[in-house]
């Protein structure tokens, strides 16, 4: 995200952080301490990474000091403290944002701008991640962690983006450590035309994929949820007419980039209808699959 934001000009980059920083990072002021970062900044958008528990807390701390907010997912941790953001950005005219970025890669752009979703359509996707390490705070209960919370903002996003509010038979399975935390879960999706599966693991051999397919053609992406921003991609197609594979490379794409610079095109507008719908409509998603 940081190299993201070093690439647009005349912006200025303030930082709180509880830890201490490398010496190299180019800021123009940091806080240790985030109480002081959002009362003396001069900032008028704030992006929060945190441990999940406090994106709700300090959203709604940015929120009542008139800033606009992009938050890393999740959003929140539940239905109920995402909609009071939300009813309070919609009060105050401010953007609030959940940085899910997969979708803006120009690969997906390409790809889903040639699917009509009136058509047959079947997508299928796996997210999975080997076990994390002992002292991740994803292993804890009380800080939000789980795959669940983690990841459900993609299976939401994927709703959302195939289905468009249409009424849709959905299916979902979880699964409990001795912990009570969910790292594993699965999605089934349906309407008459569009069918999506897919799952997410914190523990499980590395996937990353997406595979959209219609009657003409199948569509194959490696690193689909989190591309490189150092490495070129490949996007494998069959065409089921011409019975023919062929690759469609990708040049290096930083989405954190192409995501930041549509926000700020955007506020310069000060039209977030967009993004409160988009919000509303991911929450009442993942309150569904809950």
């Amino acid at each position: 995200m940081y190299p993201a934001l070093c690439k647009i000009k005349k912006l200025k980059i303030e930082l709180a952080s509880k830890r201490p920083i490398k010496n190299n990072l180019k800021l123009d002021k940091f806080y240790s301490s985030y109480e002081a970062a959002i009362k003396e900044t001069k900032a008028n958008i704030i992006y929060i990474s945190l441990i999940n528990s406090q994106h709700f807390l300090w959203a709604l701390e940015s929120l009542k000091n008139n800033m606009h907010v992009i938050i890393d997912k999740p959003i929140t941790l539940n239905f109920k403290h995402t909609k009071k953001l939300l009813n309070l950005a919609i009060k105050k005219n401010l953007l609030i944002t959940e940085a899910i970025v997969f979708n803006k890669h120009a690969w997906f752009e390409k790809v889903y701008s040639k699917i009509n979703l009136n058509n047959k359509t079947e997508i299928y996707c796996k997210f999975h991640i080997p076990k994390l390490e002992k002292n991740n705070f994803r292993n804890f209960s009380k800080y939000g962690g789980g795959c669940f919370h983690d990841m459900s903002p993609y299976a939401s996003s994927l709703i959302n983006l195939f289905f468009k509010n249409k009424k849709c038979s959905l299916q979902y399975k979880k699964k409990k450590n001795k912990e009570g935390i969910v790292n594993n879960f699965e999605i089934k999706a349906k309407t008459k035309n569009i069918y999506l599966e897919a799952s997410f693991s914190f523990n499980s051999v590395y996937k990353n994929e997406i595979l959209i397919h219609n009657q003409k053609k199948k569509y194959f992406m490696d690193y689909a949820f989190s591309p490189p921003i150092n490495r070129t991609l490949e996007l494998s197609v069959f065409d089921k007419i011409l019975k023919k594979n062929y690759i469609i490379k990708f040049p290096k794409q930083n989405v954190f980039y192409t995501y930041f610079n549509q926000i700020f095109k955007i506020l310069s507008k000060k039209k977030y209808e967009h993004f409160y719908k988009e919000i509303k409509n991911i929450a009442e998603i993942k309150k569904k699959i809950s």
